[in-house]
């Protein structure tokens, strides 16, 4: 499916309007990520890294899919792509400024998130921001693709930042908005989060 989600959302950030409540979102957390490395998790075709690395960051793609990761290097090469599995992140502790999960951490079981989320924790380094752009709502659910079954789950948004407090994290900024025509129908759920101190 990596050739088909490439050409749907490849450039899906690029060609929104300023005044779009994802970009006026990721503006905002911008503003707020410490000088250092950004690593996008589960970055696809790479829209957000080249979001993120046309307003001057630099980036590290990581994802788990060699083929998103084979259109991400087309789309966006510029950016430095990593192929590895997010419960195993190869990166050093305390190395990255910021992390953003766009649309990726609801292919997780909802029992594997506080997993991801410490992984997440041990590579930023302290201060650090993380950003999860994800779909509201409850549960988890397979689907059915001709590709096979995906896993999707959904978060309330104070159960997300919930969550997020357990693993060490501070939420800052949550932002919501109503799914547009097309898109997976759920709310889509916008949050950044500091880490702010070490157990």
């Amino acid at each position: 499916m990596a050739a088909d989600y490439a050409v749907r959302f490849g450039s899906e950030l690029a060609d929104a309007d300023q005044s779009d409540p994802d970009i006026e979102f990721l503006e905002a957390a911008i503003r707020g990520f410490p000088d250092g490395y950004v690593v996008d998790i589960g970055c696809g075709p790479a829209q957000v890294s080249r979001y993120l690395i046309e307003r001057g960051r630099t980036v590290v793609g990581v994802d788990f899919a060699t083929a998103m990761l084979a259109e991400a290097a087309k789309l966006v090469p510029q950016a430095g792509l990593v192929a590895a599995d997010l419960m195993a992140l190869p990166l050093r502790p305390e190395s990255c400024a910021a992390a953003v999960a766009s649309y990726s951490l609801h292919h997780l079981p909802k029992a594997l998130l506080g997993v991801a989320l410490g992984g997440l924790r041990e590579v930023l380094s302290p201060g650090g921001i993380l950003v999860i752009i994800t779909h509201g709502g409850s549960g988890e659910e397979l689907l059915d693709r001709p590709e096979g079954q995906l896993v999707l789950s959904r978060y309330q948004p104070d159960e997300l930042a919930d969550r997020l407090r357990s693993a060490g994290f501070t939420p800052e900024l949550l932002r919501t908005r109503p799914p547009r025509p097309g898109e997976y129908p759920a709310e889509k759920i916008r949050i950044t989060a500091r880490l702010c101190g070490r157990a």
